[in-house]
């Protein structure tokens, strides 16, 4: 909530860690350059910082959301100071944008929300969240798909043993098959790899793909989070790469990203 006569300043917020956290350095500063500092309440910790009232009124926000780098830039700051925390135990991170006006607003929310914090908070104690996604290249996938496909390798046999005739209305059936097995085949290696790394983790969720093109000559499968254990990352991240390695073979490739603070194993709700 942005303050209302639109001067002075606002507190920032980050994220909630223990109410026994450490406090952070001087040096660790987030958006505008500003410090961070903790406001405990409730059992729980606020991380906060201040920023410039008159910068981040509703009416503000809503003309600079549209600034990439802009918003680009506050993000970095935001992951910066979570990722600090992240090192030192749980956090749980709340979404950009969420002000407050004052520290006593901020502690009448930790307080009101302490319980499902802390409940939160120790479910996410000793593990982080990992991202994959998949990706088809389109070129290499293409010239695999006839041997991968059942279907299509059934279909070349019987045009290998066809008439003339016959074998060049098979061609053009088969080739009207590729389309969709090269569909039925993405799928199915997408499903196999989230199964196969969901066992290694704690939990696991697809992340909705965006409604764009395919970026050059590659195409967006999966996109997945994965909240893993840290005593049990190393079989977790053996798998990875032993998937990577079976399916680079192919034309598909593993992006492999984190640690990240867990935004997709809390409930952050906004002010």
């Amino acid at each position: 909530m942005a303050n209302e006569n639109g001067s002075g300043s606002l507190l920032y917020l980050y994220g909630v860690v223990p109410a026994d956290a450490a406090a952070p350095p001087e040096a660790l500063r987030g958006l505008e350059g500003e410090p961070v500092r903790l406001v405990r309440a409730g059992g729980v910790a606020a991380i906060v910082g201040p920023v410039p009232a008159a910068e981040y009124t509703d009416e503000a926000l809503d003309r600079r959301l549209g600034d990439l780098e802009w918003v680009g830039e506050r993000g970095l700051a935001h992951e910066r100071v979570l990722d600090w925390f992240l090192e030192r135990g749980p956090v749980v991170p709340l979404s950009l944008f969420s002000l407050h006006r004052d520290a006593d607003r901020v502690r009448a929310r930790m307080e009101a929300d302490a319980e499902r914090f802390a409940e939160l908070l120790e479910r996410l104690r000793g593990r982080r969240e990992w991202g994959i996604k998949l990706w088809r290249d389109e070129e290499e996938v293409s010239g695999h798909v006839d041997t991968l496909s059942p279907l299509l390798r059934s279909m070349q046999e019987e045009i290998e043993s066809a008439p003339p005739g016959r074998r060049f209305l098979l061609s053009k059936k088969r080739d009207a098959a590729r389309a969709d097995e090269l569909r039925s085949l993405s799928r199915r290696v997408a499903h196999r790899l989230f199964s196969a790394l969901r066992e290694k983790a704690d939990r696991a969720t697809t992340i909705t793909l965006p409604a764009s093109p395919p970026e050059g000559s590659r195409t967006l499968l999966l996109h997945a989070a994965f909240l893993v254990p840290d005593e049990g990352f190393a079989p977790f991240q053996a798998r990875v790469t032993e998937m990577a390695h079976e399916l680079g073979g192919v034309g598909f490739e593993i992006e492999f990203t984190g640690p990240w603070p867990p935004y997709h194993f809390t409930e952050p709700d906004g002010d």
